[in-house]
């Protein structure tokens, strides 16, 4: 874990233009994913604030390692909204798969947290069935918290107030 922070902390975080603040930095949390009780497999989580680097880290990341990328971010989900979005730029996606980016009309039912944690399972499932790492990157942390826990239950909002332990389907490992 040690080389893969090295081998990208000192590249990817610092700035290549001047800014007038600095920006917090992101969370980044690889993980094991429970696909079944005898075999784990490993996701990165990249989470943060708007404007913080999530996209430009994750596709570095992937660019190192044989990964994609899957959105989490709820506004990115739907097409028409790039400008709106701050969408990442096919260029920008230098080549790097990108999952739930820009996929749903902006016209139809809003996507809810139950459905994102269901085609982001299918969407780790198969990338770790042909040797890819998932890497999760987005600011949404409702989704997030939906594909993380074991026990999802949509009616209740886990940031209103301090939960019982929850039992995670991944185990975590932060990175600071």
């Amino acid at each position: 874990m040690q080389a893969l922070t090295s081998s990208f902390v000192s590249r990817s975080l610092v700035p290549t233009t001047p800014r007038r603040h600095r920006v917090r930095p992101l969370s980044v949390a690889p993980m094991t994913v429970c696909i079944d009780q005898s075999r784990k497999e490993k996701v990165v989580v990249i989470m943060g604030s708007t404007g913080t680097g999530k996209s430009r880290l994750s596709v570095d990341l992937a660019t190192r390692f044989s990964a994609e990328i899957i959105n989490s971010d709820k506004m990115q989900f739907y097409k028409g909204l790039e400008i709106t979005t701050n969408q990442i730029t096919i260029p920008e996606k230098c080549g790097v798969p990108h999952h739930l980016l820009g996929e749903l009309p902006v016209d139809g039912p809003e996507l809810t947290a139950s459905e994102f944690r269901s085609l982001a399972s299918g969407s780790i499932s198969d990338m770790t069935s042909r040797g890819k790492l998932p890497i999760i990157a987005g600011g949404s942390n409702s989704y997030i918290h939906a594909l993380l826990v074991e026990h999802f239950d949509p009616e209740t909002n886990p940031f209103s107030k301090p939960l019982i332990p929850i039992e995670l389907r991944y185990d975590l490992k932060y990175m600071s």
